[in-house]
């Protein structure tokens, strides 16, 4: 049941954080912008698990973070895609992107952790904590299911450290 706000019902009652992990090869292969950030083992979306509190359910993602097993010298600029389908295309870790014209019609959400905007970034110790722009965003997922699944993409050219991780941490208020 949501909360009621002037009249209105509004997204509710449940809150979940979802956490999906990308352990990068022992490589420092620099990326180009639009390049997938991925493993090199697997090139498949991300599976963000429960995200919706029942199956075709609906939430609004209005917290996120990477956290960054480095604090590179030039921090990371990424999108996570969010889609409500697992059906995508999905390029190989440092190769240019390949999601469809079709695949792209499932996108749900984008968000941005732009790791250029100092207002976005913390270093904690040898690690990097970066903070997600573009929030507030409802989503809905694909009946059958109570997932998303995820695709990362660099902005603008980063040179990962050999075996770098990225975790990312989204907090979803679930319908």
């Amino acid at each position: 049941m949501g909360v009621p706000v002037e009249g209105r019902i509004t997204a509710g009652g449940i809150t979940t954080v979802v956490t999906v992990q990308i352990t990068r090869a022992a490589n420092a292969t620099a990326y180009t912008a639009n390049d997938v950030v991925g493993t090199l083992a697997v090139a498949a979306p991300l599976v963000l698990r429960n995200c919706a509190r029942t199956e075709g359910g609906t939430g609004i993602i209005y917290s996120a973070l990477m956290l960054d097993s480095v604090d590179a010298a030039t921090n990371p600029n990424f999108d996570l895609a969010l889609f409500d389908t697992s059906s995508l295309t999905v390029a190989a870790d440092n190769a240019a992107g390949t999601i469809t014209d079709t695949e792209l019609l499932s996108c749900v959400a984008v968000i941005t952790f732009d790791g250029t905007n100092a207002a976005n970034v913390s270093t904690v110790g040898p690690n990097l904590i970066i903070g997600a722009t573009a929030l507030g965003q409802a989503f809905k997922c694909a009946d059958g299911t109570r997932d998303l699944w995820g695709v990362v993409v660099d902005r603008g050219g980063y040179t990962p450290a050999s075996g770098e991780v990225f975790t990312f941490k989204l907090a979803i208020l679930q319908d």
